[in-house]
């Protein structure tokens, strides 16, 4: 069965103060299990709903841009697609925004829903969803994390 889950007032302030100061640098990079406790809690959350038996580890990348990259995309091993063109995704895939505001637009949508980026919500996914991001104006940070029960190679990238 495929899930989306959204959830809103997620964690508290402190949680969503760290979570958004958090230096996440340029792209997504790969987080072993007990690297950052504030992160840990949306793995918590994904736990609850999807099996994550097996994980060690994590990738999580930061965006607050709107570049052109948004559009409908599936969350994958991005080298394995590039070298052999095989899907291989992760145990779920989740996008918090620990700030929006002022915002126009931004719609986050897959082939069967649609919603808006809210402060504090946690978007959850299934694996092999696809989704995207419409064009928007205001104030967008998101926090798009995956965890895998298989190490991904340094050089991967969304």
């Amino acid at each position: 069965m495929k899930k989306l889950i959204i959830l809103d007032d997620v964690f508290d302030k402190d949680t969503a103060t760290a979570i958004a100061a958090f230096d996440y640098g340029d792209d997504e990079k790969w987080y072993e299990l007990g690297s950052n406790p504030a992160h840990e809690k949306i793995l918590k959350i994904c736990a609850a709903h999807f099996d994550l038996a097996g994980m060690i580890g994590y990738e999580m990348w930061r965006n607050d841009s709107n570049p052109g990259w948004h559009g409908r995309h599936v969350d994958k091993d991005e080298r394995l697609y590039r070298e052999e063109k095989k899907f291989v995704y992760p145990q779920c895939s989740a996008v918090y925004y620990p700030l929006v505001e002022k915002m126009y637009g931004g719609e986050f949508y897959t082939d069967d829903a649609r919603c808006f980026a809210r402060t504090n919500r946690l978007v959850l996914l299934s694996p092999g969803i696809f989704h995207g991001v419409s064009a928007y104006t205001g104030t967008r940070v998101s926090i798009g994390l995956n965890p895998w029960n298989r190490r991904l190679m340094p050089d991967q990238s969304l």
